[in-house]
């Protein structure tokens, strides 16, 4: 799917993408160079679709070339969602022209796209104008076009930019029927490691931290930033000690360790959590601290349906 991220210089469309796309917090992106061109990234989306996002640097010497007539059909072509993100703070009448050529080559290059979503940003600053900046985008334009246009108040500051474009590529990517039966086996996988251990799964997407399927169905919570770095710092501590051991024991032939599982312990519950590939990681909630409901789980994370897990989602990586 391919991602475009246009608009202004100064909008925010690059602290948008990596915050949301790469798991940064907003202070690493506080400071960012202009984009300077077109910033290609490729990344997997909830585990189950490849996303190529176009985060095109918003200067004018760079808007001219993109609507030139050599470059804008390899710029707006093939395009499956198309964002348009502006600095509410900053108004600026002379937008009005860039997003009139935008709409323009969207709809004449990615005939398919039937909605063009518009992110008014940094709405967190008080001198923010987002009506202000609504009423130039759409004065005089077609009511036909306007049906087309989805307008939404955001920060990125805050967040609220972040969870609108996850909802945007959430939307586009249901259309997807592969992405669909993709999820539908990976749900059919958790729920066979359900089967018997009393227990809730669910699986997380790695860098964003956002959940793939889960045994609930339906589930929604914000990315779970710390999943991406704790497994690996441990895992690689914990090989240091089974070296260790294996030397005070003369044995030489040192085997591999599998992938590290992380329990954690509540007053009612296990935690488990266990990555299964470099791209996701899994965590099993226990229903009740009994030893064999632990047991169970430990068996199914090292079982069948496991192993079918893995393999499923190795099957399924770009």
């Amino acid at each position: 799917m391919k991602i475009l991220l246009f608009g202004p210089a100064g909008a925010g469309k690059t602290s948008l993408m990596r915050t949301t796309c790469l798991g940064y917090n907003f202070m690493k992106v506080l400071n960012l160079k202009p984009t300077k061109g077109v910033s290609r990234e490729n990344f997997i989306f909830r585990g189950i679709m490849e996303l190529n996002v176009w985060d095109l640097g918003g200067q004018e010497r760079y808007m001219e070339r993109y609507f030139s007539e050599s470059q804008r059909e390899l710029i707006f072509s093939e395009a499956t969602t198309a964002v348009f993100m502006v600095d509410s703070s900053a108004i600026d009448h002379e937008v009005r022209d860039i997003f009139d050529k935008f709409l323009k080559y969207v709809f004449e290059f990615s005939p398919k796209i039937n909605m063009i979503y518009v992110l008014l940003n940094k709405i967190d600053l008080q001198e923010s104008k987002e009506d202000e900046y609504y009423e130039i985008l759409t004065k005089d334009l077609d009511g036909g076009l306007i049906k087309k246009l989805s307008f939404t108040p955001v920060s990125v500051k805050e967040g609220s930019a972040q969870h609108r474009l996850i909802e945007i590529l959430d939307f586009e990517i249901q259309k997807n029927t592969l992405s669909m039966q993709r999820l539908g086996k990976i749900r059919h996988l958790l729920d066979e490691l359900k089967l018997n251990t009393l227990s809730e799964y669910l699986l997380f997407n790695q860098p964003d931290g956002l959940l793939i399927s889960s045994t609930f169905g339906k589930f929604e919570l914000k990315p779970l930033q710390f999943m991406k770095f704790e497994i690996g710092t441990l895992d690689s501590n914990i090989y240091t000690i089974y070296q260790q051991i294996m030397e005070l024991q003369n044995i030489s032939n040192l085997s591999p360790l599998s992938l590290s599982t992380i329990v954690y312990e509540s007053d009612n519950c296990w935690i488990l959590v266990k990555e299964v590939s470099n791209g996701a990681v899994l965590m099993a909630v226990t229903s009740n601290k009994r030893r064999e409901v632990f047991s169970s789980v430990m068996n199914a994370l090292t079982g069948d349906s496991f192993k079918n897990l893995i393999l499923y989602l190795k099957s399924s990586e770009y």
